[in-house]
């Protein structure tokens, strides 16, 4: 096993792949961390984008009462007014029509202010399938050529929850959510680094061109993350697993593979900032 330490945490972890991805050691007990632990935590999770943890047994209120510690928590627009609100129940069985997140996406990017990191743990997982796909955002901006990098920055896209939300609950309080403009490529406010942010689940156009120019170019950027499997890891889930990703730099999408099984558990997702673009390439 090729366990790394990382020099900014001395966090011990597996990497998932080379660049991307890091699985923690069967000692680490999320609830016993410290301030620091904390910390160290939240760096890892901005230096490798994704983070899994095995074996962690909670509540749904230690969850919360976690999650907590690394942030002011999010409500995400459809959870509101519902207890506990900081807590989406993910859940799919034989009575399921769809599951939530089958398209490439980073969660609810059409808030003023994204949510930074989300914090997913499953009680119940079936026998085989329910994996989840993360994508490297850092590595499919540098994977495009340089002439592409240089005419993204500079641009900002429209984000838009409707037609993501009319998918996944139907047409109720479309009136009430958000949506908002970001550059294209941000600024990741730990590392530095330049992410690629548009997505297929809540991008609607890049407001700088006509909506033809906009969806030839959303397409191929899409297609970039598709097709771009160097920057991709794979998570299979095990009972009591809890990952968590940083949605400033890593998009995501579920693998709904496993009907009729059971998948059950809990995401807590933790309050972003506003984005910073990226200026240089």
């Amino acid at each position: 096993m090729n366990t790394q330490i990382s020099q900014a945490t001395d966090l011990p972890f597996v990497p998932v792949s080379p660049k991307f991805g890091a699985e923690l050691g069967p000692d680490i007990r999320l609830l016993d961390l410290d301030d620091n632990g904390i910390e160290a935590l939240q760096q890892l999770a901005a230096e490798r984008g994704v983070l899994v943890v095995r074996d962690q047994v909670m509540t749904p209120d230690e969850q919360v009462g976690f999650a907590r510690r690394l942030g002011e928590l999010y409500e995400t627009p459809m959870n509101r007014g519902r207890a506990p609100a900081e807590l989406i129940v993910i859940h799919a069985d034989e009575k399921s029509k769809y599951v939530a997140g089958s398209q490439w996406h980073s969660d609810v990017s059409s808030e003023e202010l994204p949510p930074g990191l989300s914090m997913l743990r499953l009680e119940e997982v079936p026998p085989s399938g329910g994996d989840t796909i993360f994508a490297d955002m850092t590595q499919v901006f540098e994977s495009l050529s340089e002439q592409i990098q240089s005419l993204l920055l500079g641009l900002n896209a429209r984000h838009d929850p409707r037609g993501h939300y009319l998918f996944v609950s139907g047409a109720k309080r479309m009136d009430e959510l958000p949506a908002a403009v970001h550059p294209v490529v941000r600024t990741h406010p730990r590392t530095g680094r330049p992410s690629l942010f548009v997505n297929a689940g809540f991008t609607a156009r890049i407001v700088e061109l006509s909506q033809l120019e906009s969806d030839a170019l959303l397409k191929m950027l899409y297609d970039q993350v598709v097709y771009t499997v160097e920057a991709q890891i794979r998570i299979h889930w095990e009972p009591n697993t809890v990952v968590f990703w940083d949605n400033r730099v890593v998009q995501h999408r579920a693998s709904w593979d496993y009907f009729p099984a059971r998948r059950h558990g809990y995401r807590a997702t933790i309050a972003g900032e506003k984005l910073a673009p990226y200026l240089e390439a």
